[in-house]
């Protein structure tokens, strides 16, 4: 199966510089180069989750070079509650003190986006709650189903909207460890995407929408709630799709899934049965194996 070259022109828009976020320049150059070569228009391009605008600002290059679409917009959700973990990551960073007001980092947003503000639609919501009302979509970036709920949420207000055999998905944290639910929804959508790109260095895998689905097939994607028969199918599935490279992750995204219902023991046997090698990006297996060794120290 290809993966991420065969959308890939021979020419390319010019490299962002100095964009503040936690994107590869492989995710970036992909975001980019969809909306300059692949993007028609027929619906919106919607950033979910686009924290102070790396993604966002790599669609806007993109977009000023499609000349069939140039004048789409943006649209950019984020709840911009700025968080403890956001200051430890900034600081960490080096960067200079981010432009706050009270508790939200928007106005850190507006400054690193401003060169490209006319193609931006700035939607500040809690995405558990929001709801989409501006027709097709055509390029949905998911970057917050941080939770089963959530993820429940957005397929259900923003997938609807998707139009069959043109728009595009892509799950940034497909090959993140935390998010075990994501493999659940894509499983159950099985029929209705298909990979389009598996970004190399990154955690994100881009889905082809072909087809309709029912919503009743989101179902609930809770942990607790589903038969470890189900997550085992699941995982295969994004086991058969993903490059070898991400299958490290994928084995500690199903761990962390037997986690999340409380069974040590199954997760421990899926971190011991993995055959894709001891090393993961963003080091997500090491981090599962070393969770799994202090639950069991303390149960």
């Amino acid at each position: 199966m290809k993966f991420f070259s065969r959308l890939f022109p021979s020419k390319r828009p010019p490299s962002v510089t100095n964009a503040v976020g936690m994107i590869v320049e492989q995710e970036c150059d992909w975001f980019r180069t969809y909306a300059a070569d692949i993007y028609s228009g027929a619906g919106a391009i919607v950033d979910l989750g686009c924290f102070v605008g790396s993604t966002t600002i790599c669609l806007a290059q993109g977009l000023s070079a499609n000349r069939a679409a140039k004048t789409g917009k943006i649209h950019a959700y984020d709840h911009f509650l700025w968080e403890d973990w956001m200051q430890h990551w900034w600081e960490a960073k080096g960067l200079p003190a981010p432009e706050l007001e009270a508790d939200s980092f928007l106005p850190e947003f507006l400054k690193q986006t401003s060169p490209w503000k006319d193609q931006i639609i700035v939607h500040s919501e809690d995405l558990a709650v929001s709801r989409w009302d501006n027709g097709p979509i055509e390029f949905l970036l998911v970057d917050v189903m941080k939770s089963s709920d959530l993820a429940e949420s957005i397929a259900r207000n923003f997938f609807s909207f998707l139009v069959p055999g043109k728009s595009y998905v892509a799950h940034q944290d497909f090959a993140h460890s935390w998010t075990s639910w994501i493999h659940l929804l894509q499983f159950r959508l099985r029929d209705s995407f298909a990979v389009a790109a598996d970004i190399p260095g990154a955690a994100t895998v881009v889905f082809r929408y072909r087809k309709q689905f029912c919503q009743e097939a989101v179902g609930d994607l809770s942990m607790t709630s589903v038969a470890a028969e189900e997550i085992e199918a699941a995982f295969d599935y994004s086991l058969r799709v993903v490059s070898d490279s991400k299958k490290p992750n994928v084995v500690a995204a199903k761990a962390m899934a037997y986690l999340h219902r409380g069974d040590l023991d199954r997760a421990r046997k899926v971190v011991e049965a993995n055959r894709w090698g001891a090393t993961s990006l963003g080091q997500d297996l090491e981090n599962v194996e070393s969770l799994i060794r202090e639950r069991s120290r303390n149960p």
